[in-house]
């Protein structure tokens, strides 16, 4: 015996074809493409209980507020510089010390809350403003609010928020079309 071995057996190399590599990513591909409506669907979702949730927050606020100062409280949506309050339930809401709504001193905002991100909210009364008294009450402001995702395809639902008369702010189980 010479000691010598030979070296040229075949080693098998590890690793995948061309063609292997290609149909994994055809595979994947199309899973993807199945389960792109669902997370768009699961986004509006998101989008809309972010929406709920700071809705019924500022409310909240708002008639706590009135509540333990013992005096009127207004929550509005905000013009941009936050003098004013508008008819656009989907931008920044302000919660302002008394019954002002226009020429508002920065004073008598106690809190901006900012604005939804594709969202769309309508109030049924299509009022600029929600008055609190000091019991917490709301009269004559009651109605509802509908939440929509900003990119509602037809057929999508969305949520209504409904505020009572003494101020509450509760979900309506039945949701609605956008």
């Amino acid at each position: 015996m010479n000691g010598c071995h030979n070296k040229s057996r075949t080693r098998h190399e590890g690793g995948f074809t061309l063609l292997e590599l290609l149909v994994t990513l055809l595979l994947v591909g199309i899973v993807a493409v199945m389960g792109l409506p669902s997370f768009q669907a699961l986004g509006e979702r998101t989008a809309q209980a972010s929406e709920i949730n700071r809705l019924q927050s500022a409310f909240s606020l708002a008639r706590n507020t009135a509540i333990s100062q013992r005096r009127q409280v207004t929550l509005c949506p905000a013009t941009k510089d936050h003098k004013a309050c508008q008819d656009d339930w989907s931008r920044a809401l302000i919660i302002v010390r008394g019954d002002e709504i226009q020429d508002i001193a920065k004073e008598d905002i106690l809190r901006v809350i900012p604005d939804g991100q594709r969202t769309q909210v309508t109030y049924s009364r299509g009022w600029s403003r929600i008055r609190y008294n000091s019991l917490g009450y709301t009269s004559g402001y009651n109605g509802s609010f509908s939440v929509c995702s900003g990119n509602s395809t037809e057929g999508s639902q969305g949520k209504k928020l409904v505020l009572s008369q003494l101020g509450r702010l509760r979900i309506d189980e039945a949701p609605i079309d956008c």
